[in-house]
């Protein structure tokens, strides 16, 4: 299958971006061969809301973890939020210096000098307070791509947080490349790359469903006020539980849409450049589910999207952003072309991974229709979901054939 053979390939490419976000600073510190002279920005956030972030720890005692059968399930979720107008918390970092730069020449074998830039700060303070005003906030629950961790998709998350959202990113132990723990554990993944096909759909996918619905459990903890999480941060008040959403990059667009077919409380999903994978596809869903895909005609195949279509009743929306590749979907798409105006990568290189869009036009979309997308779904805004398209008419997204 074109798709399978792609994203192990991709999953190769993005190793050393995911072991620098999952791992941040920690371990020894290469020694710069040139001074940084490029930084690598995170585009600003778009809503009027500040942004706070916190790293959740969460232990399922009730299952085995299916990767080492000597522990229970520990998960490391990052969690967006809608915070108060504080700037005593320290920011966040986007990404922390250190291990990218130590790795980032293992990143398909580009050769990038270690020191030739620095990551800029994102936008969000670590456990600021909980913003006590015009919430609780719809709750987003949300899987990254084979390998990555949770925060390869800061830009997408950061924002949605500053429009009024709760984003609870997942890492999927042993299967993100590297997940650190508060006692300084980092797990490493277990999962070969070159995993055949039926892993995905057959071990993985239940896995991460698993997850998701463990971590949409303590959410409801959170809200019945059994339980606390993040120290300082208090989310009890702050959640809104009848309205969950999903959304996901690649096999995480998969567990977004198996997740909501296995648990009726996810009221609307987007698939982000994913296969349709489990029982979801014989059986279809009752809940709307955006898709939003590149337009590489070897990438998708028409066939993965379709078979879901005529069994589904609720409101079903594909479309293909021009100018994509599989990878613009996450921060590589901001990463890369950035390393590429700066002369450290060449054009060609970058748009074989993430496409020739322009990565401001492509952001704004995603952000646009994902906000968009959701508000309607959740009676936030006006108009009918169904019309996403009409009703946005931005250039660059069109329907799916």
């Amino acid at each position: 299958m074109i798709y399978l053979n792609t994203l192990r390939r991709l999953a190769v490419a993005v190793t050393a971006l995911s072991l620098a976000l999952s791992m941040g600073g920690a371990g020894a510190q290469a020694s710069p061969a040139v001074p940084p002279v490029v930084t690598i920005s995170l585009p600003h956030v778009t809503g009027d809301m500040p942004v706070g972030v916190t790293d959740v720890h969460l232990l399922d005692p009730d299952r085995p973890d299916p990767w080492n059968a000597d522990q229970r399930r520990e998960l490391m979720v990052r969690i967006w939020y809608p915070a108060t107008d504080s700037d005593t918390e320290p920011a966040e970092p986007w990404i922390a210096p250190g291990a990218l730069q130590a790795q980032i020449s293992d990143l398909a074998g580009l050769g990038i000098a270690q020191g030739a830039y620095i990551f800029g700060p994102g936008h969000s303070r670590h456990d600021a307070p909980v913003r006590t005003t015009d919430g609780p906030f719809p709750a987003l629950l949300f899987s990254p791509g084979m390998g990555d961790p949770a925060g390869l998709s800061t830009a997408q998350a950061e924002d949605l947080a500053s429009h009024g959202y709760l984003v609870a990113a997942i890492n999927h132990t042993y299967e993100a490349f590297a997940v650190r723990f508060p006692d300084g554990r980092a797990e490493r993944t277990v999962v070969p790359l070159d995993s055949p096909p039926e892993m995905l759909s057959d071990v993985l996918l239940p896995v991460r469903v698993a997850d998701t619905r463990f971590v949409l459990d303590q959410l409801t903890e959170i809200t019945k006020g059994t339980r606390t999480i993040g120290g300082a941060v208090d989310l009890m008040g702050g959640v809104d539980l009848t309205r969950v959403g999903m959304f996901g990059h690649s096999l995480g667009g998969a567990t977004t849409a198996q997740a909501m077919y296995d648990d009726p409380r996810i009221r609307a999903g987007v698939n982000l450049d994913g296969p349709l994978l489990g029982s979801v596809v014989a059986d279809g869903l009752d809940r709307p589910l955006l898709m939003l895909g590149n337009d590489n005609p070897r990438w998708l195949n028409r066939e993965n999207w379709e078979p879901v279509w005529p069994n589904s009743s609720g409101v079903k929306i594909p479309l293909r952003l021009s100018g994509t590749e599989h990878m613009s979907f996450n921060d590589v798409g901001l990463i890369l072309p950035q390393l590429t105006a700066n002369g450290l990568l060449p054009t060609a290189t970058t748009q074989s991974i993430v496409g020739g869009v322009d990565p401001a036009h492509s952001i704004d979309l995603q952000r646009t229709y994902l906000r968009t997308y959701f508000d309607l779904s959740f009676g936030r805004a006006d108009g009918d979901i169904a019309e996403l398209i009409s009703v946005l008419a931005q250039p660059g997204i069109y329907p799916h054939p």
